[in-house]
């Protein structure tokens, strides 16, 4: 499992539903590439082999939907 496909898991759902699917890939993208430039140390954890703390998963799950909050 990829780092952005591990980000994507811990989504709300509702947002998701909310993009629409021509767009949703790369607003994905997009997203899990705004994690990785501005909390480094998060997207790191979910690069990992290993499964992300549940820590990691709260943090990030918070910081996801937030910017997803906003372009919504």
């Amino acid at each position: 499992m990829t780092a952005n496909e591990r980000i994507i898991a811990v989504v709300d759902p509702s947002y998701m539903e909310r993009i629409p699917s021509f767009v949703q890939e790369h607003a994905v993208n997009e997203t899990c590439r705004v994690v990785k430039r501005e909390f480094p140390s998060l997207y790191s954890e979910f690069s990992k082999e290993e499964e992300p703390s549940e820590e990691a998963k709260s943090q990030m799950a918070l910081v996801v939907n937030d910017i997803l909050r906003e372009r919504l």
